[in-house]
């Protein structure tokens, strides 16, 4: 699978864009996918770190004809020019399965036009306010909801919406942090340009709180670096970072962050890291305002309303204040899990994925998988299948022309098993993913696949059935996302053991 990301980054525009597609290229190449970027030439453009870890990219001009250059990060671009600019850095190269586009400036226009270049198209979105010619959607936040893009969507269109596929990389799948009863030591970063300098805000209000040891983290291109730079000499408690290699280790050693509302809430969200926050561009208001009513941290709203002074009077509520940095630490924690990036790549590769008849030779495989503890636990049957019960079972499914068994395959290997047994016009459904799958929304995309595969075997199809343990609370949920509707609860009692998987 080839993937093709057009996003951009500079000081208006901020590196939260870039950050988060890195984060979904790497989940995107551990499955063998292949991943470009697409940049414009911007201040701050990335395109070299790109590069450095092994993407392919391609360097769009810097500014269009007739465009501002100080236009506001919301402000569409000249579609048509991004368009031709691609084209042209394209030619000649083969294309690609889906581009994937996080760019507030780029419009469904631009989105129908991409299609040019791959017949799917992704985009990460944070603000539900424009129509979208997408097959994909992603917004992360708790802002994203179903009912925020009514009528905003094609009628295709899959959403992933909410924390569940927050973008966030390998090592924030991690513990809760240690609350302390005091607050020792503050993390201040507010983005990778910080063009509002609320860093240095921050360092003001924090001077009142001199027993507090404080990593402020902010590039040598942020407005106020000079007087930031003079403030930190004079504190032997105060560290200035123009850059840090592992911002994941200051969050760990951290006790309290003070921050935008941009990416980086999810990963203080799973690490469980009380959060003063503060928005400092449009798009971030509503998931920080969201958030602050779930208690997942303190928001003091947006950057041009929040004074020196109500910073300062909030960092001495909450250092001294276990009970709410507990609360925070709960209550942001029950919305990530930091499994997003692998989802989101799922429902990509998932598009793609191929399902086959089973053969003799799959023999193990679905040994193996049937038997899993994991599947076992969520059978109707429970009980191990012994080898030589699982080749006589498998001998039989493949010469009996009313069952259908299936092996779904993505590029890095197997993902899961469908059986389909017809009864008339109807057929049966069963499925399990093989351990390694679990949880990321592969039973989604098997399912899909295995139905246009059984409609084509059996044309007489009319209907699907399954049967799921109410317990099964997983496949419960992924018929019911699958269009399957529940009837009437079913009951058996089983007389005595059958020779079936």
């Amino acid at each position: 699978m080839r993937v093709l990301i057009r996003a951009d980054a500079s000081p208006i525009i901020g590196s939260g864009h870039i950050a988060r597609c890195l984060t979904l290229a790497r989940a995107l190449r551990e499955q063998g996918v292949h991943v470009a970027f697409a940049c414009r030439l911007l201040v701050g453009h990335r395109l070299h770190a790109l590069t450095a870890e092994g993407f392919e990219t391609f360097a769009l001009p810097d500014l269009y004809r007739g465009e501002d250059p100080q236009q506001a990060i919301e402000s569409l671009l000249p579609w048509q020019a991004d368009i031709d600019a691609l084209e042209q850095a394209l030619a000649e190269r083969p294309g690609f399965d889906w581009v994937i586009v996080d760019h507030y400036g780029l419009d469904q226009r631009w989105q129908t036009a991409a299609r040019r270049f791959a017949p799917r198209i992704m985009a990460l979105d944070d603000l539900a306010t424009r129509t979208y010619s997408a097959d994909l959607l992603l917004n992360q936040n708790l802002s994203g909801t179903q009912a925020a893009y009514e009528g905003l969507l094609p009628e295709h269109c899959r959403t992933l919406l909410g924390p569940r596929y927050a973008l966030l990389r390998d090592e924030f799948r991690c513990g809760a942090i240690e609350i302390k009863k005091k607050v020792r030591r503050v993390l201040v970063n507010f983005g990778g340009f910080d063009a509002a300098m609320q860093t240095h805000h921050a360092m003001l209000a924090l001077v009142a709180y001199p027993e507090l040891e404080v990593d402020f983290v902010a590039g040598a291109d942020n407005p106020a670096w000079a007087r930031m730079q003079r403030m930190a000499a004079s504190r032997p408690h105060w560290r200035l970072h123009s850059f840090v290699s592992d911002f994941h280790q200051l969050m760990l050693e951290a006790d309290l962050f003070i921050g935008a509302g941009g990416g980086t809430s999810w990963e203080r969200a799973a690490m469980g890291l009380p959060t003063i926050c503060i928005a400092v561009s449009n798009n971030q208001q509503a998931n920080s305002d969201v958030m602050a009513t779930f208690g997942a941290h303190v928001y003091l709203g947006c950057r041009e309303s929040v004074t020196v002074e109500q910073l300062r009077q909030a960092i001495g509520f909450v250092v001294d204040n276990q009970g709410l940095r507990q609360s925070l630490a709960q209550h942001s924690r029950q919305l990530v899990d930091g499994l997003g990036a692998l989802r989101v790549a799922v429902a990509l590769a998932g598009a793609l994925l191929r399902v086959r008849p089973a053969t003799r030779a799959d023999a193990r495989l679905l040994f193996e998988g049937r038997n899993a503890e994991v599947v076992r636990r969520v059978s109707l049957d429970q009980s191990p299948v012994d080898w030589d019960r699982h080749c006589q079972w498998l001998q039989a499914s493949l010469v009996n022309p009313q069952r259908l068994l299936l092996v779904g395959e993505a590029s890095d290997g197997p993902v899961g098993v469908l059986r389909y047994d017809l009864q008339g016009s109807e057929a049966l459904v069963s499925i399990y993913l093989f351990k390694n799958r679990l949880g990321l929304g592969w039973g989604r995309a098997l399912l899909a696949r295995g139905e246009a595969f059984a409609t084509v075997h059996w044309p007489q199809l009319r209907s699907f059935t399954a049967q799921i343990l109410p317990a099964n609370q997983a496949s419960l949920a992924l018929f019911r996302q699958a269009g399957f509707g529940q009837g009437t609860c079913v009951f058996t009692r089983v007389l005595k053991e059958e020779i079936h998987e």
